[in-house]
């Protein structure tokens, strides 16, 4: 993924949240050492670095101006 817009960097910040949400599922169904867990934390971590490089360019370009709020991230 490159180059997206306001409304596809929403989507992604949005999935970012259910896949976290899930995440916590997981962990707390199979443990957080499960490879399930782990696989699915790296998923996990593939699309936020997307949104971290995303912003990170657009920011630098000056073409959006976001403000990421680390705690819904988390």
């Amino acid at each position: 993924m490159k180059n997206l817009d306001h409304s596809q960097l929403q989507k992604l910040k949005n999935e970012i949240q259910d896949r976290k949400a899930e995440l916590i599922g997981i962990g707390l169904k199979y443990g957080l050492s499960h490879q399930e867990t782990i696989q699915f934390s790296q998923r996990l971590d593939d699309l936020i670095n997307v949104y971290v490089r995303e912003t990170a360019h657009k920011k630098r370009n000056g073409s959006i101006r976001l403000r990421c709020d680390s705690k819904r991230l988390e």
